[in-house]
């Protein structure tokens, strides 16, 4: 079985090296579709052995994918980007995943890396990134490019299976910052998307959250049209789409003047605990709600709970997030949940592991120092808690 590994260029020569070495004879094909690139990206590529075919952008991100897997031979594409770098331990899986013929693809685990220095640190979701090329498996949506068939649908239908494999990508973005260049960028590609085919909750959600990190109040206009279409089905059993977790945590955090929302901020919250009791970043946007709200006990569940989210890794994988919110900044809001609760034990335990933690130690020594006070009878300053 033969494989084509398959990218999207423009102006990567920071990324490609790494990308292109981690798959160096893995393929026997890598095509580049280049948008453009004015730096040293095709010279770098084309070092490495890529095969350089130029694509004359559009605005479509899904036009230049689908044109490259177009342009491919092989039995097998296999899709990375070009900020993405093949773990070395996957390098032997993915000949065996060739190798299965009642396989039609694989989704595979993709690292979001949150720090340059920190392999160990990330976000994963599954996305399916290995699939025959005579599957039909092409993609829509101008940003963020999707397949138009579900691979597990695909597969049902040629009496085949989608697989999950080990394989793994590290993506290297380490959730940076948006630039204003950037996020005018991708509103114009949402606001042409949603004009191709309006109405789709996914893109009014991220328009409408674009727009509203641009400071443009326009923003909670498509964001109340999501909310509109949620409203008819919230006695489902799951969400119309995953992106619906991003929403319920944008009502849970403005004002219902803000959002023109008929769904109430409660609302929001029995539909958050209901569709996303796994997703870490919606549940974290509830237990601030109970927290504010002084419902320290409720908080305190729901943050034990995230803790053993991040311990485990047994939570929705569907789309990346901050991973701290599983970790130090949870532990110590817990703490102060104790605190709180009159638990200074457990209060102290917490406060206690955060110590030497590089970013909270500081705020940990006062927290602890502070039930210390507690606990000597003597008066002691608030705790110092985590947004």
């Amino acid at each position: 079985m033969s494989l084509s590994i398959c990218l999207v260029t423009r102006n990567e020569e920071k990324n490609i090296e790494r990308a292109l070495r981690s798959v160096a004879g893995l393929a026997d094909e890598v095509l580049v579709a280049d948008t453009g690139s004015t730096d040293r990206t095709l010279e770098l590529a084309a070092a490495l052995g890529a095969k350089i075919v130029p694509f004359a952008w559009r605005d479509d991100f899904s036009a230049a994918r689908n044109f490259i897997i177009g342009k491919a031979s092989g039995d097998w594409i296999f899709w990375m980007n070009p900020d993405e770098e093949l773990f070395p331990a996957s390098r032997t899986l993915i000949p065996h995943c060739l190798q299965r013929e009642d396989a039609l693809g694989f989704a595979i685990r993709v690292r979001d890396l949150v720090r340059a220095n920190r392999q160990d640190i990330f976000t994963e979701t599954i996305q399916p990134r290995l699939f025959r090329r005579d599957s039909g498996a092409r993609y829509r949506s101008r940003l963020h490019p999707s397949l138009e068939v579900p691979i597990e649908e695909l597969a049902r239908r040629q009496g085949k299976i989608a697989y999950v494999a080990d394989v793994v990508l590290l993506r290297h973005a380490y959730m940076s910052v948006l630039t204003r260049e950037k996020l005018l960028w991708a509103a114009h590609l949402f606001e042409l998307e949603l004009r191709d085919r309006p109405g789709q909750i996914h893109f009014l959600i991220e328009y409408g959250k674009t727009l509203l990190l641009l400071n443009d109040g326009h923003g909670h206009v498509p964001l109340a049209e999501a909310v509109e279409q949620i409203i008819p089905v919230r006695n489902a059993p799951s969400p119309p789409s995953t992106t619906v977790g991003v929403l319920l945590e944008y009502l849970l955090t403005v004002s219902p003047e803000q959002s023109r929302s008929p769904m109430t901020r409660a609302e929001a919250m029995e539909l958050a605990m209901r569709w996303f009791r796994r997703s870490p970043p919606v549940v974290w946007a509830v237990t601030l709600n109970l927290f504010q709200t002084g419902d320290f006990a409720g908080a305190a569940a729901l943050l034990e709970d995230l803790l053993r989210m991040g311990r485990t890794g047994e939570f929705d994988h569907s789309s990346g997030f901050d991973p701290d919110v599983m970790g130090a900044p949870a532990l110590m809001n817990l703490g102060i949940c104790y605190v709180k609760l009159n638990d200074l034990d457990k209060a102290q335990g917490c406060f206690g592991q955060l110590l030497t933690h590089p970013a909270l130690q500081n705020q940990a020594r006062q927290n602890f120092a502070m039930v210390q006070n507690l606990r000597a009878g003597r008066t002691a300053s608030a705790p110092q808690a985590v947004g």
